[in-house]
């Protein structure tokens, strides 16, 4: 586990308090996340900055081994050791993240943050039903009156939860809201007794049982048909209404993107490359990496067209040599671009900014 609370043991009363609604409700600020190896440091994630306001659904997209998911575990202090965080800053309602002790952050978590892991399967619990594990974070979560003590766990382990507790009950109504049939009888059920796209709307039950302001969503409709995919990104569009839940919605998948998001902030090599509202950036990508990404990716409405790969591969994280990573695979690129690195310029409307040499007003550009 990364080391992003202190140990004291000492309580942070106020860190579940907002500050102001002028305050966004998630700021990252110059976050940089490492993990030492033999061959020398991974930099998964760069001098990160993103916000996400209250009741939008912001898109982090990138291709696979971009920083992405790492950049979500950092947001919730799950990073993996040996990672940590050792730059920059997490802020909730303007309340610091990094500073806080391990029993704040488990409370935050499944609380006021909340996250919806690429694989389901391997997420939930095999010898739980789902009820029951709807039910364990409610319990974990929300004043129901229940006793969370290890007896009273191991007690509905064995004999089952009571079904006419405030926690079951709070379940089936998350298995309902997601639209899981015969919701009562199906929380009875165990995860492999559900179907993919089952397992992942109780997953997304699980992670909306206590309102949480803030949903991380890495990859959730990965190994999905397509039919399913439209339907949790529906659902996950309504329920961001329904209980007015801001969404960190992590994909490599473009469509997804369009689909769903307000603003859309694209990644590579752990670092933001582009950032705009999702609208402003399918129309006018400006950043050469989004500009493949999008020429790369098959279209509803022109499924004539032919598709132009981005030649090469995401960097080795490790000690990259040249200041803007993407430049070895940049058809555009000049020597200054392996020499200097990139700020972000205004390239387009509404805040649309991209970290690119060759962008922005003409007299910034090489």
């Amino acid at each position: 586990m990364s080391s992003m609370g202190s140990t004291d043991g000492t309580s942070e009363s106020d860190a579940t308090t907002p500050e102001t609604d002028a305050t966004s409700l998630l700021e990252i600020e110059g976050l940089r996340t490492q993990f030492p190896t033999s061959r020398g440091t991974v930099v998964a994630v760069d001098d990160v900055d993103l916000t996400v306001e209250r009741g939008e659904i912001v898109g982090l997209v990138g291709e696979s081994g971009s920083g992405k998911s790492v950049f979500a575990q950092s947001i919730m202090g799950i990073v993996d050791h040996p990672g940590e965080i050792v730059g920059g800053d997490i802020r909730l309602d303007g309340e610091s993240l990094l500073d806080k002790s391990d029993a704040t952050l488990e409370a935050l978590r499944g609380g006021r943050l909340s996250m919806i892991f690429q694989d389901p399967m391997n997420s939930l619990n095999p010898t739980l039903t789902v009820g029951e594990q709807i039910a364990e974070t409610v319990r974990l979560h929300q004043d129901v009156g229940e006793s969370v003590s290890l007896p009273a766990e191991l007690k509905r382990k064995l004999l089952g939860a009571t079904k006419n507790s405030e926690a079951w009950r709070r379940a089936i109504e998350m298995l309902e809201a997601v639209e899981i049939p015969e919701a009562e009888s199906r929380a009875g059920d165990y995860p492999h007794e559900f179907s993919g796209g089952m397992r992942q709307r109780a997953m997304i039950a699980m992670a909306l049982s206590c309102e949480p302001d803030l949903l991380i969503a890495d990859e959730p409709t990965t190994a999905l048909d397509v039919t399913v995919q439209a339907q949790i990104l529906d659902e996950l569009r309504d329920l961001k209404d329904e209980f007015d839940t801001s969404i960190l919605l992590i994909t490599h998948d473009l469509a997804v993107v369009s689909e769903v998001c307000d603003r859309v902030a694209v990644m590579y090599a752990g670092e933001i490359v582009e950032r705009a509202d999702a609208r402003e950036l399918f129309d006018n990508p400006r950043h050469p990496y989004t500009q493949g990404l999008i020429a790369s990716t098959p279209r509803l409405d022109a499924p004539g067209d032919k598709l132009t790969p981005i030649e090469g591969n995401v960097p080795d994280l490790i000690d990259i040599p040249y200041a803007c990573h993407f430049a070895p695979r940049c058809p555009e690129a000049e020597r200054e671009c392996f020499e200097i690195q990139p700020d972000f310029r205004e390239v387009g409307e509404d805040g649309h900014e991209a970290a690119c040499l060759r962008r922005g007003p003409p007299e910034e550009q090489l």
